[in-house]
């Protein structure tokens, strides 16, 4: 596994965005899951979307092809490091939650964040970000 998918990427994939869709095919070979946030955060969607039975229909297709990774006692640990690291330094870590976990479980299993949300990632030591483009219809 090479690629953690942020929720924004799949939310477009879901939505049928083009460029979602084929950067997760060309990804998919390498390896590429989600975190258990991810799915919270995109679920929370589903639940949301005026026609819920097709909106969810199109999750658990997806969510039933790709790994999805825990909120384990390592990813919490990995958070709090990673936040305490943010606070000493004088960054924000306030309204970041689910943001530093999604980071935490990308830097714990060794994964690339594929994300458009460089603001909210960009000042995290270690993680590997993928920001890509797409052309949003």
């Amino acid at each position: 596994m090479a690629y953690l998918i942020d929720s924004d990427w799949v939310i477009d994939h879901l939505t049928g965005i083009p460029d979602a869709s084929e950067l997760l095919l060309r990804l998919a070979p390498a390896g590429i899951a989600i975190s258990i946030i991810t799915y919270m955060e995109v679920y929370q969607g589903v639940l949301m979307s005026t026609d819920q039975a097709a909106a969810e229909l199109r999750f658990r297709e997806l969510v039933e092809t790709l790994p999805l990774l825990p909120l384990s006692p390592a990813v919490a640990r990995r958070c709090a490091a990673v936040r305490a690291d943010l606070r000493r330094q004088g960054r924000r870590v306030g309204g970041r939650a689910l943001d530093l976990i999604i980071a935490a479980t990308a830097l714990e299993f060794n994964l690339t964040l594929v994300t458009r949300n460089l603001r909210d990632y960009r000042d995290i030591p270690g993680l590997s970000l993928l920001d890509l483009p797409t052309t949003r219809e």
